[in-house]
Order: structure tokens, then sequence, then C-alpha cells
């Protein structure tokens, strides 16, 4: 990414981006790098760092809180109640503009100063608080008193920050619904660019691909499941505590299913490449693997709900099955598998990395008043 943004002048101006946990590569994580690198004199901060995820901070470390340990690193969910404290606790750092990226608790951060700007990034309103029906991870009954105190935990931190953006429509929906704040839209950096450039001239399209982290919302052993019922061969990649759920589907299916574990980028490539469709059965928030399988050409299935919705057009670079049951999935597969080609392609460009940082030059400007 070779968009930077100069704030002038740059002696005068104190800033700081925050973000989340970081344990992988996700779509979020890669939204924390690319705020990182479009501002280098930024300070940087984070809940807590997994050692093993290498970022680019051109150099830079972030700062962490107390909830930064290896034992608790494991435990994030019985720290859910604390994340809210463990911003506080950094205390104001009089910064002039704070920059959050969020979908837990980032926005309860006070690091700007009295008259400073916070602007706030959001992937999601916390989905294990607002929207346990998306991720079971924050349901049950035993969760509900501490969803109930989060929630106006939450709400009070939106009266500081001035101005939101979301990585979707769907997410300002959101944040529209729980907080009662509108939000520009502003679609994250996928690497379009480098998916495009897969070098394989004669893809086979001779299987079906599930991408993502391997945890139950995911919902990858539908993939196996729908793929089963069509007679085609299956791949799955990824990483996760639901590998259990995953390789029971794939002992009870009578095609072959072969599952990737933590590939590298250009084995992703490959795979998002060869393959005669890519199945996503969850709702995301945006969703970047179904960009990053069309920006190689190949089609994608998935529910009509969330972030697909606007990166997904049904009949053209994929198809929309009626509901998360693997009949209704395996009825869409058929259908999305001829679409493979130039149109995916096309439809992905308008979410690269190249589009990224002139929206968020031109929120800073909006929203903040920096000069550019």
């Amino acid at each position: 990414m070779s968009f930077s943004i100069e704030l002038t002048p740059v002696e005068a101006l104190r800033v700081a981006v925050v973000h989340e946990w970081v344990d992988a590569y996700t779509g979020s994580d890669q939204v924390f790098e690319a705020l990182a690198k479009l501002i280098p004199s930024a300070d940087l901060y984070a809940l807590s760092l997994q050692p093993d995820v290498q970022l680019d901070f051109g150099g830079r470390t972030a700062t962490t809180t107390f909830l930064d340990s290896a034992t608790l690193r494991s435990r994030r969910g019985l720290t859910l109640p604390l994340m809210p404290l463990a911003w506080r606790k950094l205390g104001s750092h009089n910064y002039d503009l704070v920059i959050s990226s969020h979908h837990a608790f980032a926005h309860t951060n006070r690091l700007a100063g009295p008259s400073g700007k916070h602007l706030c990034y959001v992937h999601s309103p916390a989905r294990y608080v607002w929207s346990p029906e998306i991720d079971e991870r924050g349901g049950g009954i035993a969760l509900a008193p501490a969803r109930s105190l989060l929630k106006r935990v939450d709400r009070r931190a939106t009266l500081r920050v001035d101005t939101y953006a979301a990585n979707s429509r769907a997410v300002a929906d959101r944040i529209h619904r729980f907080w009662g704040r509108n939000a520009d839209v502003i679609y994250p950096p996928v690497r379009v660019d480098y998916y495009a450039e897969c070098g394989d001239a004669n893809p086979t399209r001779d299987y079906v691909l599930g991408v993502g982290r391997w945890i139950p919302y995911k919902n990858l052993h539908l993939v196996v499941q729908a793929a089963d019922r069509m007679g085609l061969p299956v791949k799955i990649a990824g990483r996760g505590p639901d590998k259990s759920r995953i390789v029971a589907a794939a002992d009870a299916a009578s095609v072959p299913v072969e599952l990737i574990e933590s590939p590298s980028d250009d084995e992703l490539r490959r795979l998002y490449a060869n393959a005669a469709c890519l199945v996503y059965p969850t709702v995301e928030d945006f969703g970047m693997v179904p960009v990053e399988a069309q920006a190689t050409g190949t089609p994608v299935v998935s529910i009509p709900e969330g972030g697909v919705l606007e990166t997904v057009i049904d009949g053209v670079t994929g198809a929309f099955s009626a509901d998360l049951s693997p009949a209704a999935i395996a009825e869409a597969i058929p259908r999305a598998i001829p679409l493979c080609g130039e149109a995916p392609r096309r439809n992905a460009e308008r979410f690269s990395q190249a589009n990224f940082g002139p929206a968020i030059a031109r929120w800073l400007e909006t929203r903040a008043g920096v000069t550019i």
C-alpha cells in the first residue's frame, strides 16, 4: 500500500491508532495494519498482541494493556467484562486525534485530550454483547447480566466519540440501531491485486472450498455437508478450536475432504483460484474472504445477510442460498459454478487497497478537520 497520509503540521498533531486484540491476521487486523501504514507518525495501541502474529507497523511497536499476557490471551471470553477497564486504565495521553479500530470495546479508550478528536472505524458493535444470535460465544442465559451491564458501558462510550465509520452498510445499520449514531461507510482494504495475480493459467475448478477461522459461527462443517450432497470434493482452509466438528463432518462424507491448516498466503491464493466455488456459510460484518475469492475469478455461495449483500452479486458473481441448511447450500452451488471468470474479478476491484487510503483521508478531512 503506497498511499500515506501526511498530517500538517506533523509536529503539532499527536495521533494514536487503537485496535482490539491481535491473535491472527484477520480482516480487522489488516485494517489496523493499514491505518498504521497510512499514518506513519501515529502511536499504536492494542488490547493484546499474540507474539507469533507479525503485522507490518513500519518498525513501530504497539503499547498494550494489562490483558496482554499468555494466560489471558487464551481466555479472552473470560476477560470481556475487563476490556473497558483495560482501555480506561491507559488514561488520557492528550492526543489531538485518536482513530479506534473497533469490534469489542476499543472505543471506550480515553486517549484523546479535552480538545482532541476521537474517530472510530467499526467492524461491528461487540457481537458478543449486541448480537449473540450471530456469534454464539456471547450467548447463554448465564451471560445475560454481563451483557446488560456491558451494553450500558458501551452506549456511554459513544458519547466520547466524535464520529463513526462502518466497514459496511450492514454495520452502519447496527451502529444506528444499537448506539443511535450515524456512520460513514468505508470498505476495508482487501488485497485484491495480490489474489488477482495468481499464476495458475488453467485452474482446475474441481472442488468446493471453505475458508475461515475454525470457530462455531463460521459453520464450515456445512461446506462439507453441502458439497457431499452434490458429490463434489471439498477443501477447508483455516485453523481453530472447531476443528473436531469439521473432522466429524469429513468422516461422515462420501466425497474426498482435505483440511489445510494455517495455509500460507500463496497456498490460500492457489486454493481460491482452483476452486469451483467458495461456500461462505456465515453472517459476517463485511467479510474479506468472499472478496479475495472473487479476485481470483471464483464465485461465492452464501446467504443474503450481512456484508455479502454488498460484496456478492446474486446471479453474476455468486449465488445466494435460501438458508443455511446443507440442502439449500447444495442447491445454490450449481448456480454459482458457471459464473467463474471475469465478472467476479471486476466486482472485487471495488474493494481494493487502493481505494481505502483516499477514503480514510477524506473521512479525516471531513469529520476531524485534519488538513491533508
